[in-house]
């Protein structure tokens, strides 16, 4: 199966089976989700998926949030600052650097290049993992924080709930409905608190889509790489084998979302998700400058998806079909 879900084999040899999901839906249900397993046991393919800024823009949420847990600083700077560090791989070295900029007066850290060579790099393991001060107090941000972004989308939900639905990015979710329909397992991790991913399962109806969802409380000790290897053990933990040799990262980080799987020793694929061909351009410029990325690019087999560029039906819905794939798709 290819990584938007073409058969390479016999579908009619496949088996069906059903797994329940990790998180609860609207009306306080563990959604059942269908597997399609081949004779060796095994599905076509395993996905991870990027949430925030792939799967959906969480804006509303993330700049009401930010300033209020601080609350002195100039709303429109915050947020801004906020979200350069979004692909950094967690949270504890998001609220690490957001306390050493705004608490320490570290105003250097608000570029996260300049955060990760002076501050993460010489101090990794203080800020991931448990038992250090670093820590302990980004912990504690991250909680304050994960609350209080909770409360807002109960908020939004009780006044809006047609907000929830309007920020969707609409291809990405078609894409994880068309491997849901071919029986694709398929699972989240995103950099944020559970409590908050816990609504954000409900509201945008993330439980139907995934079996299990890792939040950065899974992620203690390091980034995403780590949550990859727990939900692989979630899901065989529920009998399903995972085909390591046809894992599909999707996000729209490319070391934070797709890179996160070199280290696995597998044959990967990649689909990093993109505004438009700006942005298209300025990754493929920085991966042909930098030969870290372009390895990583080559060892994964990387696609940029440039969600502006992919065409719409007559009732506005994305279509993914092959025949239009050169006008949204391309290697990097």
């Amino acid at each position: 199966m290819d990584e938007f879900g073409n058969f390479n084999g016999s579908p009619e040899k496949r088996k069906w089976i059903s797994v329940t999901s990790e998180f609860q839906s609207l009306n306080g249900a563990y959604p059942e989700i269908k597997i399609s397993l081949d004779a060796k046991g095994e599905p076509g393919a395993f996905a991870f998926f990027d949430i925030d800024g792939t799967l959906a823009h969480l804006s509303s949420i993330h700049g009401r949030a930010i300033a209020k847990l601080f609350p002195e600083q100039e709303p429109k700077e915050l947020e801004a600052t906020y979200y350069r560090g979004f692909k950094l791989g967690n949270s504890f070295r998001e609220f690490d650097r957001m306390r050493g900029i705004y608490t320490d007066g570290h105003t250097e850290w608000k570029d996260p290049e300049v955060y990760l060579k002076d501050r993460f790099i010489p101090h990794a393991k203080e800020i991931d993992e448990p038992g250090n001060l670093a820590h302990e107090i980004a912990a504690g941000i991250l909680k304050a924080y994960g609350e209080i972004a909770a409360q807002i989308c109960d908020e939004i939900f009780e006044k809006n709930p047609e907000e929830f639905k309007k920020s969707n990015i609409a291809p990405i979710f078609k894409l994880a409905q068309m491997y849901g329909r071919l029986g694709i397992p398929m699972v989240g991790f995103t950099a944020n608190a559970k409590v908050l991913v816990e609504k954000l399962a409900k509201y945008l109806g993330l439980s139907d889509i995934f079996i299990d969802i890792a939040t950065d409380e899974t992620m203690a000790g390091g980034g995403k790489e780590i949550a990859i290897k727990h939900l692989m053990g979630v899901i065989e933990s529920k009998g399903i084998r995972v085909p390591k040799d046809k894992l599909i990262f999707v996000g729209d980080s490319l070391r934070g979302d797709i890179g996160t799987g070199r280290g696995l020793g597998f044959k990967n694929k990649g689909i990093l998700v993109l505004k438009d061909k700006d942005e298209l351009i300025a990754i493929e410029e920085q991966i042909n400058s930098d030969p870290e990325l372009r390895k990583l690019a080559d060892t994964i087999n990387i696609e940029g998806l440039t969600v502006e560029d992919v065409p719409l039906d007559d009732k506005g819905n994305p279509i993914l079909l092959s025949r239009f794939r050169k006008q949204f798709l391309k290697k990097l």
